[in-house]
């Protein structure tokens, strides 16, 4: 029988944590790394490489300094201070199937979504020179997007989880 055994979305929560790690480390937290930490690694090849794929204005923006995107690198701190040990802590419910996560996991997920959607505005409004095609916008979308969804239905899964123990406990109480 599968860990995840009844609980599809445990497994896309899990999977989300897991794969989130790996991307926030490589990408979003080099605006908080010292540059002496990375300038020998992969790390600002990589980042190269992402910024000629995308041309995403929100990670150069960021990572470039201007005072205007002061806003972003606070959301890569609250990333790294409280969404980073969220995953570790989410991952690991998930695959205990653990409830007393629960509440982090709603906590995350609120943050998260509503951290996304200034996230998503500057890409609409953010001016690039020369300016995003439709399908470098897509793109940007494709990997927005999801950041936004998954977290508001983590925040939402929680939020019926935990109104569902909560009314469990109180009909017991009332016996």
């Amino acid at each position: 029988m599968s860990r995840f055994a009844g609980r599809s979305l445990d497994r896309i929560w899990f999977y989300f944590f897991v794969m989130h790690i790996p991307i926030s480390l490589a990408v979003d937290f080099q605006a908080l790394y010292p540059p002496s930490w990375i300038v020998n690694t992969p790390l600002p090849a990589f980042i190269k490489w992402y910024m000629g794929w995308s041309r995403d204005p929100v990670i150069l923006g960021a990572l470039g300094g201007s005072p205007l995107w002061h806003w972003m690198k606070a959301f890569f701190w609250l990333e790294a201070v409280f969404q980073l040990p969220c995953w570790i802590l989410g991952a690991w419910g998930m695959w205990t199937n653990d409830k007393r996560v629960y509440p982090l996991l709603l906590a995350y997920g609120a943050s998260t979504a509503t951290t996304l959607l200034p996230t998503l505005q500057a890409l609409f409004t953010v001016p690039s020179t020369p300016p995003l095609s439709t399908l470098e916008l897509a793109n940007l979308l494709g990997c927005y997007v999801p950041y936004l969804l998954i977290p508001l239905g983590i925040a939402m899964d929680m939020s019926i989880r935990l109104h569902r123990i909560i009314a469990h406990s109180q009909a017991r109480k009332a016996i």
